[in-house]
């Protein structure tokens, strides 16, 4: 969800001036002092960051009067910002299905459903995410299945090549994942799979190239 926000952030900046808050992280000075964008970072205590972060933003929205739209990575994100503001103009919640997978009548499903009421368009990044979003109760006509986009190829030189020649060999299949090193992405899973699949496909290679605190 970083590298989409990312990434969306910098195609709208053909179309205007972006603003985006964002969570404090390690190394984030040298990503931002590199961006075009306008980044306010927001730290502190984790408990206490979603509203100060929420603060910022309705303090934004108040003193700005020409914003064209806003755009939140999670429903979370939209849950703390003041209603009455949102109303003047569209406002986009994203949405992946980790995020909504809560049982229907459950508080974080209330909750879920309170905040993306809010929003005036829905994206979904699958028709599964589509699907599971109306399930849990958020009214279909809001959502639209956006896939998520990738960064134009670089152009790759000969001695990344041959390194990667090197690693890969003869493997196949290979499996390429950029998900974060974090036990909730279900690497574990990923290995048990490719274990029993090391009979049929006995050059079977899988790849991670996320990070995490379990690297």
């Amino acid at each position: 969800m970083q590298v989409l926000m990312g990434g969306l952030s910098e195609g709208l900046l053909n179309h205007g001036p972006v603003k985006v808050f964002a969570f404090e992280y390690p190394n984030a000075e040298n990503y931002d002092k590199n961006s075009s964008l306008n980044i306010e970072r927001v730290r502190g205590i984790k408990l206490f960051r979603k509203y100060r972060k929420a603060n910022l933003v309705n303090n934004f929205i108040n003193e700005n009067p020409n914003i064209r739209a806003i755009i939140t990575d999670h429903w979370k994100s939209l849950e703390l910002l003041k209603e009455g503001h949102l109303n003047r103009f569209k406002t986009i919640c994203l949405l992946h299905s980790k995020e909504i997978n809560h049982e229907k009548g459950s508080s974080l499903n209330k909750r879920m459903l309170k905040s993306t009421d809010k929003a005036k368009f829905i994206i979904a990044n699958s028709h599964f995410t589509k699907e599971l979003a109306i399930k849990v109760g958020i009214s279909s006509a809001k959502i639209h299945v956006i896939f998520p986009g990738i960064q134009k190829p670089k152009i790759i030189d000969n001695e990344c090549k041959i390194q990667a020649e090197k690693f890969y060999m003869d493997s196949f299949p290979k499996i390429i994942t950029v998900a974060r090193l974090d036990k909730r992405k279900g690497h574990d899973k990923i290995l048990m799979l490719i274990k029993n699949l090391k009979t049929k496909f006995p050059k079977i290679k899988y790849v991670c190239v996320g990070r995490g605190e379990e690297g």
